[in-house]
C-alpha cells in the first residue's frame, strides 16, 4: 500500500540521520496544518532517540509514540521520561528472553514475568510501576490518536507500530501501592524540610549575591588598578565584609602570563617562552584575569573565619565535569562526598555532576584556570562565571518561591510587549509576566512583586554588560516545548548567545544555595529542586496560610485541582512561619529599556475593573494585598499569603504587637479565652512578618555597602 507523501520534507536537522533507518512514512507524518511532527520534536528527545533507540526493534513504535505525545502538547520532560523508561525496560526484556523483533515480544508472558519480579529482582517497585504506567499510557494514547486523527488507509498501515495493550493493569500487582506510598512519603519529607524556610531561602540568596557582587566589584577595581598604573601582576588586595559577616578577605589577581612566570617549575619551557613573549595563547587579546582566594580572617574576634560560601566546591574539586582525568580513588571519594550532600546514589555507581552547568560562561572557570588550579597556593577561580550563576540563581529562586512557577514557564520570560506587563495604581507600578503553562497553548499571567521586577532588571543589566549592548539580544528558545516559540526573543535566561535550558538553572540554584543543609526529620539531606520549591509553595499557601485549593490551582496554573491537593497535602510538621509573597495582578507592558506608561483613560478603566475584586492593591497591615480572587482569609490580613510585606510599614506591625498585648489583658480580665487566643495569634503573626521584614532590610542595607579595597603593592 502506498500513502500520499508531501513533496516538501521536514526541516529538522535530524531528518538526514533518520532517513533510511526508520519507516519513511513516519518521517512524513504531519498535522492538519501541514507541519511535520518531526519538526515539532525537541532536540533533547531526538538526541536520545538517535543515540539509544534508532537501532532497536521498537524504533518505529517509539517514534510514532513520540509524535503522538508531541501532538498532545506534552512537555519535553514528560516525553523524555516516557521514552527513557519504555526503551530501558524493553531492552532489559529483549535481552532476558533473547528476543530479536517485536513480533516475538509477548506482553502477556514476557512483560508479566518482569512485573511479577520473576526476573531482574534488583529492580525497585518504582521501576516496575513506572514501566507499566508509561507503557499502558503509550499504548492507549497511540491507539486513540491513530483512530481519531488518521484516515482508514493510514490506520491500517500504522497499526503495525502499536504497543500491544496488556490485559492486566496496576491493580494486579502489589508494587503499585508500595511505589506510590514511597514516592509520596519522600515528597512529603522533603517538602516538610523546605516549607518553613522559604523566606530564609530568598533572604540567604540575596545575602550571597551581595557577597559575590562585592567580590566582583573588588575584582574589577583591581583590574582597573593594573590598567591605570601599569603595575605588574600578581596584585594582592583585600577588603572587609559588612559587620554582619565580620571578616576580611584576601585575594591575589593574576593573568595567564603572570601565573605561568611565577610558577616556572610547574610549566614546560615552551609555555614559559610564550608567556614571557606574550605569544600564542598568551597574546594580549587572549589574556584573561582571574583571582586566587588566599585566606579569610575574622575582623572583630578570634573565631574561625568561614570565608566565601562556595569555596568548598572548588577546594573539593566538584565544579564542572570533575571526573575527567581523575583516578579511581579520587572518583570514589568525590562520589562519597556528593552523596553526603544528597547528590547521586548511595551505591556510588554513578558520577553525579550537580555543579556542571553545561552552558558556557556559567559557574565553570576558564580552561586555563581549571587545568592549573592545583598549582596555586590558594583557591583559583574566574569571577564572571560565578557572578552570572549567582544572578540567574537569585532570580530563579525568587520566582519559584513566590509564584510556584514551573521551570519551563520561568525560561519563557522575555523583554517583550507580550511577556512583561504593568499597570500604575496609586502612583506605583504593579507587574506580572505572561507565559504558556504546561499543557496549554495560550499565555497566562504570573503575578510578581516589585522586588522580583528589580531582580529581572538586575539580570537585564548583567546581560547588557556581558554583550556590551544597550538592548538584550534575541536568541532561540531551548527549553521544553520549543516548537511553541519558533522565533528568537530577548529572553532573560540567556548567556553567550544561547538561551538557558533546565541544566544551567538547576546548577545556578544549587550553587547559590549550597551548604544551607536542608534535612528531613530522618536526617537525610534534601537537594533543592525546582519542582520541590513548587510543592513547598503550594503546601505553604494551603496548609499554613489557608488559601483555598481553587485559588492555589489558579496561581499554579493547574486545571486539575486534584493535582493541587496532592501538591499541597500537609507535611509531617507545619512550622508557623510567615511567607507573604503572592503578587500583583497586571495587564499592560513594561519594557526594561523604555518604560512606556498607558494613558490615564486606560488606567482609569482598568482600576474600575480591579475595584470589583476583593483586596487588589489595597493597603493592609504591614503590606499590600495583591490577590485577584476572593479574599482567602476573610479579611484576616495578618499572616496572609496574599500580602506583600513592606519594610516601610514595619511600624504598623509593631503597633499591632503592642495592641495585642493590651487586648490579651482585657480579654483575660473578661474571661474570654477564645479572644485571648486570637490576640496571641495576632501577635505571633505580626512577629513572624517582622522577622521577614528584618531580613529584607538587612540584605537591602548590604546592597548599598561598598567595601574599601586596599592594594598591597
Amino acid at each position: 500500500m502506498t500513502l500520499t507523501v508531501l513533496t516538501d520534507k521536514p526541516q529538522s536537522p535530524f531528518y538526514e540521520q533518520l532517513m533510511g533507518r526508520v519507516d519513511e512514512q513516519l518521517l512524513y507524518l504531519h498535522d492538519t496544518r501541514g507541519a511535520f511532527f518531526l519538526d515539532k520534536v525537541h532536540e533533547t528527545n531526538l538526541k536520545y532517540y538517535t543515540n539509544l533507540v534508532i537501532d532497536k526493534p521498537w524504533k518505529n513504535h517509539l517514534l510514532l509514540s513520540i509524535f503522538v505525545y508531541v501532538d498532545r502538547n506534552s512537555d519535553v520532560k514528560t516525553i523524555t521520561d516516557l521514552i527513557y523508561t519504555v526503551n530501558a525496560r524493553l531492552r532489559n526484556l529483549f535481552e532476558a528472553f533473547q528476543l530479536s523483533n517485536m513480533a516475538e515480544f509477548n506482553v502477556e508472558t514476557d512483560m508479566y514475568q518482569y512485573l511479577k519480579g520473576s526476573i531482574f529482582q534488583e529492580h525497585s517497585d518504582d521501576m516496575r510501576a513506572s514501566f507499566l504506567s508509561r507503557y499502558r499510557s503509550v499504548s492507549y494514547f497511540t491507539k486513540k490518536w491513530i483512530t481519531s486523527k488518521l484516515n482508514s488507509d493510514q490506520q491500517s498501515y500504522f497499526d503495525q507500530y502499536l504497543f500491544h495493550m496488556p490485559s492486566y493493569d496496576s491493580s494486579d500487582f502489589s508494587f503499585t501501592k508500595s511505589s506510590k506510598e514511597q514516592a509520596k512519603n519522600t515528597r512529603k519529607s522533603e517538602t516538610d524540610a523546605i516549607v518553613p524556610l522559604l523566606p530564609q531561602i530568598r533572604a540567604e540568596g540575596h545575602f550571597r549575591w551581595n557577597q559575590l557582587n562585592r567580590l566582583r566589584q573588588a575584582y574589577l577595581k583591581a583590574c582597573e588598578q593594573v590598567k591605570t598604573t601599569n603595575c605588574e601582576l600578581p596584585l594582592d588586595f583585600h577588603y572587609d565584609e559588612p559587620e554582619r559577616v565580620g571578616e576580611r578577605f584576601y585575594f591575589r589577581l593574576w593573568d595567564k602570563s603572570s601565573f605561568v612566570l611565577n610558577h616556572q617549575d610547574q610549566f614546560p619551557a615552551s609555555s614559559l617562552k610564550s608567556a614571557y613573549k606574550r605569544t600564542g595563547a598568551y597574546l594580549e587579546e587572549n589574556n584573561q584575569c582571574f583571582v586566587e582566594f588566599i585566606k579569610a580572617e575574622r575582623a572583630i574576634d578570634d573565631e574561625e573565619a568561614e570565608g566565601l560560601w562556595f569555596l568548598e566546591l572548588f577546594e573539593k574539586g566538584v565544579i564542572g565535569s570533575w571526573n575527567q582525568n581523575a583516578s579511581d580513588e579520587e572518583i570514589k571519594q568525590k562520589r562519597k562526598l556528593l552523596y553526603s550532600w544528597g547528590y547521586g546514589k548511595e551505591s556510588l555507581s554513578e558520577n553525579s555532576k550537580p555543579f556542571e552547568s553545561q552552558h558556557k560562561g556559567i559557574l565553570t572557570s576558564s580552561t586555563f584556570v581549571s587545568r592549573n588550579k592545583h598549582k596555586a597556593e590558594g583557591t583559583l577561580f574566574t569571577v564572571e562565571p560565578l557572578y552570572a550563576a549567582a544572578t540567574f540563581g537569585l532570580l530563579a529562586a525568587d520566582i519559584f518561591t513566590t509564584t510556584g512557577a514551573r521551570l519551563n514557564e520561568l525560561l519563557q520570560i522575555s523583554n517583550t510587549r507580550e511577556c512583561i506587563r504593568k499597570v500604575k495604581v496609586e502612583d506605583k507600578l504593579k507587574f506580572s509576566f505572561y507565559a504558556i503553562p504546561k499543557g496549554r497553548d495560550e499565555v497566562e499571567p504570573f503575578y510578581i512583586s516589585e522586588q522580583t521586577m528589580k531582580l529581572i532588571q538586575l539580570v537585564a543589566k548583567l546581560l547588557k554588560e556581558h554583550y556590551g549592548t544597550k538592548k538584550i539580544p534575541s536568541v532561540k528558545y531551548r527549553g521544553e516545548r520549543s516548537h511553541l516559540f519558533p522565533e528568537p526573543k530577548p529572553y532573560f535566561f540567556q548567556y553567550h548567545k544561547l538561551s538557558l535550558n533546565k541544566f544551567p538553572v538547576w546548577t545556578c540554584l544549587r550553587f547559590l544555595l549550597h551548604g544551607l543543609n536542608f534535612e528531613t526529620q530522618e536526617g537525610k539531606p534534601v537537594v533543592i529542586k525546582t519542582h520541590l520549591l513548587r510543592h513547598a509553595f503550594a503546601t505553604e499557601a494551603v496548609q499554613r496560610q489557608g488559601l483555598h485549593i481553587d485559588i492555589v490551582a489558579k496561581i499554579l496554573h493547574q486545571r486539575d485541582t486534584g493535582v493541587t491537593e496532592y501538591y499541597s497535602e500537609p507535611t509531617p510538621s507545619q512550622v508557623a512561619q510567615s511567607v507573604s509573597d503572592l503578587h500583583d495582578v497586571i495587564s499592560d507592558y513594561v519594557d526594561l529599556d523604555e518604560a512606556v506608561l498607558r494613558s490615564p483613560e486606560e488606567l482609569e478603566k482598568e482600576l474600575e475593573e480591579y475595584k470589583q475584586q476583593v483586596g487588589v492593591f489595597n493597603n493592609v497591615l504591614g503590606g499590600t494585598c495583591v490577590t485577584a480572587f476572593v479574599c482567602p482569609t476573610k479579611m484576616q490580613c495578618l499572616g496572609c499569603q496574599a500580602k506583600i510585606p513592606q519594610p516601610e510599614k514595619k511600624h504598623e506591625l509593631e503597633e499591632v504587637i503592642e495592641l495585642s498585648k493590651d487586648m490579651e489583658k482585657r480579654f483575660t480580665a473578661m474571661n474570654l479565652p477564645v479572644e485571648v487566643k486570637k490576640a496571641k495569634a495576632m501577635r505571633k503573626h505580626a512577629r513572624n512578618e517582622l522577622k521577614e521584614i528584618e531580613q529584607i532590610e538587612k540584605y537591602r542595607e548590604e546592597e548599598k555597602y561598598e567595601p574599601h579595597i586596599k592594594f598591597d603593592k
